[in-house]
């Protein structure tokens, strides 16, 4: 009861009880007119008048004209309940009404207001008396008492006035200040604090708010006051909204809820928004305010802003799932890659025992077994090569050349190499030039080539009939762009597999990797080739049709490019496919090699290869024995293992380059990440092969240093049979501490040659026609030396040194 009776409730009584009491008071001391005293004047005068008219009817002995007078008065008297005419001796002559039962009045009481008895004289002797009954004035016990007048005006009024008071109360209340509610000295103490707090009262109103609550809002506290605590913007979390949905239940606010269970909350998550827009989560504790008799009054509000930690839970969450979901990958990538690479082995394995054994029936059988061997080492190099390329990619080392490359001579590349597989599968693969295309663009021809061959070797082995085509087009506009669209017949993809391809460890789907097999990396790393090279990666697909995988490249400038129509490209492809050059069609000039490498299969397939390439070679197990061989013969050519015991390649390197001997080196290692090519060249290498080494790119790459032998049946032969034999040594030089050396000279063959000082040098140079450059290209072994605008190798022209003797400590072993 006491909880429904507020202060403006309590005001209200307080005045009505005030203004009650003074009107008791103004009746009490006649301040305030009485009717009833006048009523019973007027009765006793009617009374006194009655009297004297029956007294002359009496007289004149008129007894019932005086009946039918006293009838008549008391009928249109509405106050008047009976008359009565009652002799001196008691007997009652005349009555009206039920006169004799409503008269209570005895002899010798006296009259009352209700009741008034009024003598008769009839000459001058007592005849009788005139006895009236009233309605009385006031009716006996309490009822009688509150139907006073006196009574039931100040309570009426009392009523009103309190009614007045309540709203009176209600309009001043809500124009006080509520920061009144506060005491300043307590306010300013909870302004220091460093949490936000809130005072509501019962009504949910806010009393107070100090300074932290207000700057969280971005808004002033003074504009907090005085409005209910629920018209700010709240919102419940994400997992309490999505938990009071499903209970189908509207959210209690923790304030509400302390309210009503008189208890306090800890712990509470609110979100809400402050006045730029910016959401806050917070973590709120309510505890009720109690007044006397444990009347709860308010509640205190703490409120803890915990954005940044829920900002990080949100991230620590993500992260977790984004790494759950990448282990999961990952793991099914390890499973399926196990498959991959267990399968090429078993094949190399296998068929390497069967020839081990002796079990092939013929030549033909050993030499399908050897290409089954060689086709599984294949795989297992681009599953490596594909794994590096992609923690290059997710460590963000990966880095993008931009140099001189023909995009035409790329794509008839990859068609020469893949169209063996697509000729054992019965699939037809081609390429078409739509447009005319420039000579070379300004971009990464490794990248292009990883990217074209990724995606013609995806659609071959997702294609089983019809075939796949490539078509290269360039796009005119703001940027030119080269555009290379891969097409095959294959099975296709639906829209939702189309999403997934590029993602890495993803395929179509399951039953995609088991059927065709594949570690799903392909794709991604084409896309982020392309990307990083400032193109795009797009696809179209129908299921049961087919693929379009659509490549675009920026050509970059192209000022002085020449270009090349349709008809020009299709007869360098014809000349290129006519005069394959392959290690089985080059011989190489008798020349002295030196192969260094630790490993002895490496040696010996490299010594077996250059050896019947026509040149004579020489090994070493590691850079010490390089130096001693060095030192006692005159090598064309010397081809270096990087990593080896004793004495690495890059120390031998740098100690052969120190003292001045300008033989050509040909790094040879295992590392085929970016910045192992550069580390080489750095050293004093001249060139760069990477491990499994390319047997046709071996005997070519050496036969660009060396020379080869002219065939006199194709004089169109590789440009590096045209390469001027070095002179012999000159006599009394042929000490094994004198060697021969030979040095580049960046003179096209093309080119008519012109000379001019650099120091106490003279250097060959080309003509007006070429451009000299630092970087390296598709058509240099080098990035020292220039390139010639026809894309023609420079040549090489042989000098000595005469006289140049080895350091006395050089180490021999």
């Amino acid at each position: 009861m006491n909880r429904q009776i507020t202060a403006r409730l309590r005001l209200a009584f307080g005045a009505a009880g005030i203004v009650v009491s003074a009107l008791l008071m103004a009746v009490f001391f006649g301040i305030l007119p009485d009717e009833r005293p006048a009523i019973a004047r007027g009765r006793a005068q009617l009374c006194e008048s009655i009297a004297v008219y029956s007294s002359a009817m009496l007289a004149q002995g008129e007894t019932s004209m005086m009946e039918l007078t006293l009838v008549a008065v008391a009928e249109h008297n509405p106050q008047i309940r009976s008359v009565g005419i009652r002799r001196h001796g008691g007997r009652l002559l005349v009555s009206t009404g039920d006169h004799q039962q409503r008269w209570s009045l005895g002899d010798g009481e006296t009259s009352s207001s209700d009741q008034i008895r009024v003598p008769l004289i009839a000459q001058g002797q007592p005849w009788g008396t005139v006895e009236v009954a009233f309605i009385p004035l006031a009716n006996t016990g309490v009822l009688g008492f509150l139907q006073q007048r006196s009574i039931t005006v100040p309570l009426l009024i009392g009523a009103a006035t309190c009614l007045m008071f309540w709203f009176y109360f209600g309009r001043m209340l809500k124009q006080l200040d509520p920061n009144s509610a506060v005491p300043g000295r307590v306010r300013e103490a909870l302004d220091v604090l460093a949490e936000s707090l809130v005072l509501v009262d019962h009504k949910g109103v806010i009393r107070f708010a100090n300074r932290v609550f207000a700057e969280l809002l971005q808004v002033p506290s003074t504009q907090l006051v005085g409005q209910p605590i629920r018209n700010l913007p709240w919102s419940e979390p994400a997992d309490r909204a999505s938990h009071a949905a499903a209970a189908e239940c509207e959210p209690t606010m923790p304030w509400v809820e302390s309210q009503q269970g008189g208890r306090a909350l800890v712990g509470q998550m609110l979100e809400i928004t402050d006045s730029h827009g910016n959401q806050r989560t917070l973590n709120i504790s309510c505890s009720p305010v109690l007044a006397s008799g444990g009347v709860v009054r308010g509640v205190m509000i703490c409120c803890d802003d915990v954005t940044h930690l829920e900002e990080i839970k949100v991230q620590l969450r993500t992260a977790r799932d984004q790494a759950d979901a990448a282990s999961a990958a990952k793991s099914a990538f390890v499973a399926n890659m196990s498959h991959e690479i267990r399968t090429p082995l078993n094949a190399v394995l296998g068929f390497a025992d069967v020839l081990r054994r002796g079990m092939a029936s013929s030549r033909e059988e050993e030499v399908e077994y050897l290409d089954m061997i060689h086709r599984s080492g294949r795989h297992l190099l681009e599953l490596i090569n594909d794994i590096l390329d992609l923690s290059k990619i997710e460590s963000g080392r990966l880095q993008v050349e931009q140099i001189d490359c023909s995009v035409w001579q790329i794509t008839h590349d990859v068609v020469s190499v893949l169209s063996q597989r697509a000729e054992e599968s019965g699939l037809y693969l081609k390429a078409e030039f739509r447009t005319e295309l420039p000579e070379y663009i300004q971009s990464d021809p490794t990248k292009i080539r990883q990217i074209i061959t990724n995606l013609t070797g995806n659609a071959i082995k997702f294609t089983e009939s019809g075939g796949v085509e490539i078509s290269v087009r360039m796009t005119r506009g703001k940027q030119p762009e080269i555009e290379i669209e891969v097409r095959d017949t294959g099975i296709g993809m639906t829209p939702e597999q189309q999403l997934r391809i590029f993602d890495a460890f993803q395929q179509a789907d399951g039953s995609t990797t088991r059927r065709f097999g594949g570690t799903g990396l392909g794709l991604a790393i084409s896309r982020q080739f392309a990307e990083a090279m400032g193109g795009s990666l797009t696809v179209s697909s129908e299921e049961g049709v087919g693929s379009k995988f659509l490549v675009r490249i920026p050509t970059g400038s192209l000022r002085g490019t020449r270009m090349l129509s349709v008809q020009e490209i299709e007869s360098a492809v014809k000349r290129l496919t006519a005069n394959p050059d392959s290690a089985n069609s080059l011989r190489l000039q008798p020349k002295q090699i030196l192969v260094v490498d630790d490993g002895e299969a490496n040696r010996r397939l490299i010594e077996l290869v250059l050896r019947r390439a026509g040149a004579i070679v020489t090994t070493g197990a590691d850079g010490r024995e390089a130096l001693r061989e060095i030192s006692r013969t005159p090598f064309d050519l010397v081809l270096m293992d990087m990593q080896m015991p004793v004495l690495d390649g890059y120390r031998a390197t740098s100690m052969i380059r120190s003292t001045g001997c300008d033989v050509p080196i040909i790094a040879l290692t295992g590392n085929a990440m970016k910045g192992d090519r550069e580390r080489c060249l750095n050293v004093g290498c001249n060139e760069f092969l990477t491990k499994p080494v390319n047997v046709d790119l071996l005997v070519q790459t050496v036969a660009g240093f060396v020379g080869v032998v002219a065939d006199p049946q194709t004089p169109a032969a590789a440009p590096a049979a045209a390469a001027p034999t070095p002179a012999a040594p000159a006599a009394g030089n042929s000490s094994p501490t004198k060697l021969w050396r030979t040095r580049w000279s960046p003179t096209c063959r093309k080119c008519k040659p012109s000379s001019r000082p650099t120091g106490n040098r003279r250097r060959l140079l080309c003509g007006p026609h070429c451009r000299w450059t630092t970087r390296s290209s598709a058509r240099s072994w080098s990035t020292l030396f220039p390139v010639c605008k026809n894309g023609l190798r420079p040549c090489r022209r042989p000098w000595s040194w005469a006289n140049w003797r080895l350091w006395p400590n050089w180490p021999t072993g």
